[in-house]
């Protein structure tokens, strides 16, 4: 099966519009750096990104930072539809660019609609789909986390995005310093381990692109 990458990916604008009417969506803009929601306080709203990028952000009691996801065009977030603790006031929802994000009720997304639109029902389906892919990228995430050194992190996180590309070049989806918050490791070690992987011919780097010798 063939991954969703878009909520409303495979319907027509007409449907498209017909449905934003129904469900009363809401579209907003927002800055760098500006906070679009805290979980808990979001109201069941879907968040769906049009333009720009965004970060679910931890904060930790000590006042470090774990990104749990980035989020570009296409994907989607809401603290219904996240695998996130309970206790999940800490996790907020950043836009690290200038951003276009769209909002629609959860209620919409899952009562029946009474007029049997199959639109709906390829909406439903697409927003499944996106959560399996959710769960798999958490999968993988953890993955990443589990390796026990700053080497391995990086090796490991390296490979999962060549096998996303289908290349050994590709460029991080962060900058460095959002590299170390997402492998929560410091980022002056990671910084002198990269180094070290390109001394020894493990990798080449040209800024945020990366190979894979």
């Amino acid at each position: 099966m063939s991954e969703v990458r878009h909520l409303f990916q495979g319907i027509s604008k007409e449907d498209y519009r017909k449905m934003m009417v129904c469900f009363h969506s809401v579209e907003k803009q927002y800055d760098h750096g500006e906070l679009v929601c805290t979980y808990g306080t979001s109201s069941g709203q879907i968040g769906i990104v049009l333009e720009g990028t965004v970060q679910l952000l931890r904060t930790h009691l000590d006042g470090r930072q774990t990104i749990l996801e980035q989020l570009g065009p296409g994907d989607i977030f809401s603290e219904t539809l996240s695998f996130v603790s309970e206790n999940s006031s800490t996790v907020q929802v950043i836009c690290t660019s200038r951003s276009r994000i769209q909002f629609i009720d959860y209620g919409h997304l899952i009562k029946r609609c009474p007029k049997a639109c199959p639109f709906h029902s390829r909406l439903v389906n697409n927003a499944l789909q996106m959560i399996s892919q959710k769960a798999v990228h958490l999968s993988e995430r953890l993955e990443v986390l589990s390796q026990r050194s700053t080497r391995e992190k990086l090796q490991c996180y390296f490979g999962l995005l060549a096998e996303q590309k289908h290349s050994r070049t590709f460029l991080l989806p962060f900058s460095y310093s959002a590299l170390a918050d997402y492998l929560s490791v410091d980022r002056s070690a990671m910084m002198r381990e990269i180094k070290r992987m390109k001394n020894e011919g493990l990798i080449r780097t040209d800024r945020h692109e990366i190979t894979i010798c």
